[in-house]
């Protein structure tokens, strides 16, 4: 693969992970209005949490920035923070990656907490 398919490569995982957080933090609030996507969220929200757990981050981040990196070397990507990272870029804005675990913590904790406590109301 040339440099510039590394390029397209790292925009499409880019993609990949918005969308998946789209779906994550959608679906928390999806889930009050059709309590059928219930069952596919908590699967959504236990895999993340896995990740997370076992892997220590998002195998998403570390494809994309590997990528970026072979594309061009100068490019920054914090290390394993695809939140600091794009907060950074789009709004010149610095956080901590602590700041964006507990945030990530709080919404993954709430997201849980509400598909199971839906989960049992619905069986």
């Amino acid at each position: 693969m040339g440099r510039w398919g590394y390029k397209i490569l790292a925009d499409a995982l880019l993609v990949i992970h918005l969308i998946w957080i789209v779906i994550l933090l959608g679906g928390t609030f999806y889930i009050f209005f059709n309590r059928g996507y219930v069952k596919y969220h908590i699967i959504i929200v236990s895999g993340t949490l896995l990740f997370n757990l076992f892997l220590g981050g998002c195998p998403l981040t570390w494809w994309e920035e590997r990528a970026r990196k072979i594309w061009d070397p100068r490019t920054y990507y914090h290390p394993n923070s695809f939140a600091v990272t794009y907060v950074h870029r789009l709004f010149g804005h610095d956080i901590t990656p602590q700041q964006v675990n507990w945030a990530l913590i709080g919404i993954k904790v709430f997201s849980y907490t509400s598909s199971v406590l839906l989960l049992t109301k619905i069986m």
